[in-house]
């Protein structure tokens, strides 16, 4: 099984069997937690963002935004769902971790 690195930007792209995607928010940083979701999903199926299904159908992107950039979010809090065919996993150190869906 060959793993297939490729770094763009804060970005790390993983292909094993599955496809993995993991990229990185920062607190206070224009690219909030909302803003990484749609981009690394429409990276990782070559979308454009703007093709992508509305995040709102899925979860409410204001109070993802609102936990991860509050000052009381922890490295451990973890909010997971479904979107466009990957789980998404957010977590309060700021990774954003997909995993296809099926």
């Amino acid at each position: 099984m060959t793993v297939e690195d490729v770094q763009t930007g804060k970005s790390v792209l993983t292909a094993e069997s599955g496809r993995r995607t993991e990229t990185m928010w920062e607190q206070n940083a224009e690219d909030t937690p909302v803003y990484t979701v749609v981009s690394a999903v429409a990276d990782a199926t070559g979308e454009d963002p703007c093709e992508l299904p509305p995040l709102a159908r899925e979860i409410d992107p204001d109070a993802l935004n609102a936990l991860f950039t509050s000052n009381s979010v922890t490295e451990e809090t973890t909010v997971q769902f479904q979107y466009s065919g990957y789980t998404v996993a957010v977590r309060g150190n700021g990774e954003v971790e997909l995993h296809a869906s099926g």
